[in-house]
C-alpha cells in the first residue's frame, strides 16, 4: 500500500493545483480576486489542488476539502491525504485544498507566528462554499492541526473574534462528515467555536494522540483535540503530531465513507 501511495504521489504531482475548469468557474462566479486567493498560484504546485476536467463531469463521491496545519501548505499533508483517497477510487474532481498563510517559508519555527485569524477562516469558508456550489454535493472536511479550529469557525460562521467581521450563517447543512485530526480545539481564545454543539456537520469525528508533542493532550481540564458532540474518535497513545495524520489515513477513509471508527 505504501509503495502504491508513493507511485501516486509522484505520478499525480502535476495535479497539485486547481484544474482549468475549476479556475474558470471561480472566475465566472466570484471574480479574479477570489480565484487568485483560493488558487494560490504564487506557491506553485504547493498552493492548491482539485477540480473537474470538464464542467459536466459527474462525481461518484462527495467532495472532500482538506485543511492543512499550521505553517503547512495544500501540497503537504492535504496532498498526501488526497493521494491516499485517490488509491481508493476518488478522483481529483472530489479532492480539494487551498493554502492559507504561506507555509513554513524555510523557518522551522514559523508555526509560532500563525494564529487563527479571520483572513484564514474566510479563505477556508470560501473554498467550502465554492466546492459545494461547483459540485452540487454535500462536502466532507478533513482538517489537521490549526486547520481544525480554522475549519470549525469557517463552518460556524458568525462574527470573527479578531476583526468582528460577520461571516454569515453556519454551513452545517452543506457538511456531511467532519474529521478533525490533532486539533487544538480548546482554550481561552477558542470559546467562540465551542459555544455551539454539533454544527461541524452531520457526522463529526476526531483523531488524536496522547503523545502529541505540539497540541498536547489536556488543556483547561479538557482533552485538547476532542470536539463536544462528536460521534466517534480514534485515540493513539504514542504517536507524535505528524504521525497522527500520516498513520491515520485508513481511519480517515472509513470515517468519510462509512462513518465508522476502525
Amino acid at each position: 500500500m505504501l509503495k502504491q501511495l508513493l507511485v501516486i504521489l509522484f505520478s499525480e504531482v502535476s495535479n497539485a493545483h486547481f484544474t482549468d475548469d475549476f479556475n474558470t468557474w471561480l472566475m465566472e462566479v466570484y471574480g479574479s480576486d477570489v480565484q487568485t486567493t483560493l488558487n494560490r498560484a504564487d506557491l506553485g504546485r504547493m498552493g492548491s489542488f482539485g477540480g473537474k476536467q470538464y464542467r459536466d463531469q459527474m462525481l461518484t463521491n462527495d467532495p472532500i476539502v482538506f485543511v492543512h496545519g499550521v505553517s503547512n501548505t495544500a501540497g503537504e499533508q492535504p496532498f498526501i491525504g488526497a493521494s491516499y483517497f485517490l488509491a481508493f477510487g476518488y478522483d481529483w474532481s472530489e479532492l480539494y485544498a487551498t493554502t492559507y498563510a504561506n507555509g513554513a517559508e524555510g523557518n522551522p519555527m514559523q508555526w509560532a507566528k500563525y494564529t487563527m485569524n479571520c483572513k484564514y477562516v474566510k479563505q477556508i469558508r470560501g473554498l467550502i462554499v465554492a466546492v459545494r456550489l461547483y459540485t452540487g454535493r454535500a462536502v466532507d472536511v478533513i482538517a489537521y492541526s490549526l486547520g481544525v479550529p480554522v475549519a470549525r469557525k469557517a463552518i460556524l460562521g458568525g462574527l470573527c473574534v479578531d476583526t468582528k467581521e460577520n461571516l454569515g450563517n453556519p454551513l452545517t447543512s452543506s457538511i456531511d462528515t467532519f474529521v478533525g485530526i490533532a486539533g487544538p480545539n480548546h482554550g481561552v481564545m477558542l470559546k467562540d467555536i465551542n459555544s455551539v454543539i454539533g454544527y461541524e456537520g452531520k457526522n463529526i469525528f476526531t483523531i488524536y494522540s496522547k503523545g502529541d508533542q505540539l497540541v498536547g493532550y489536556n488543556i483547561c481540564g479538557k482533552i485538547t483535540s476532542q470536539i463536544t458532540g462528536q460521534h466517534g474518535e480514534k485515540v493513539y497513545n504514542k504517536k507524535d503530531h505528524n504521525e497522527t495524520f500520516r498513520d491515520s489515513l485508513p481511519v480517515q477513509l472509513q470515517m468519510i465513507l462509512h462513518h465508522i471508527v476502525i
